[in-house]
């Protein structure tokens, strides 16, 4: 059962149009899809279909690779693994779990802080002062 996120808890960094291009027909055909695999803001593993038509967030990634082979069964797929962060433009048909883990960090974080304030030291805990 596919558990429909609230529109206000998705949030995307990065659009199809960051994703790399598809390699020409000089390196492999076209008929073949081709999958991109990565990591998204919090952690979590993506796989999305080049061309935008199926994707799925989950939580270890021989998942998103095994998501990759069996939508894309019998013919095969390629994959390229991406080093930046992206995140799904598409429906979730991975693990449900991982996308409402997801949409709760990406609300509970927003309540964090980019630069936290430091923590006051007292001057006998110091490092320097142990040593005397």
């Amino acid at each position: 059962m596919m558990l429909p996120l609230p529109a206000h808890c998705t949030t995307r960094s990065r659009t199809s149009s960051d994703l790399p291009s598809r390699p020409d027909g000089r390196v492999f055909n076209g008929v073949i899809r081709l999958f991109f695999i990565g990591r998204n803001k919090n952690g979590f593993w993506i796989a999305r279909e080049a061309r935008g038509r199926s994707g799925g967030m989950f939580l270890l990634r021989p998942s998103a690779l095994r998501f990759a082979r069996l939508a894309s069964a019998p013919h095969g797929c390629a994959t390229m693994f991406l080093a930046k962060t992206f995140e799904l433009d598409t429906r979730n048909a991975g693990n449900p779990v991982v996308g409402w883990l997801d949409a709760a960090l990406g609300l509970v974080s927003r309540f964090i802080p980019d630069d936290p304030p430091p923590i006051p030291i007292a001057k006998k805990y110091r490092k320097r002062d142990w040593l005397v």
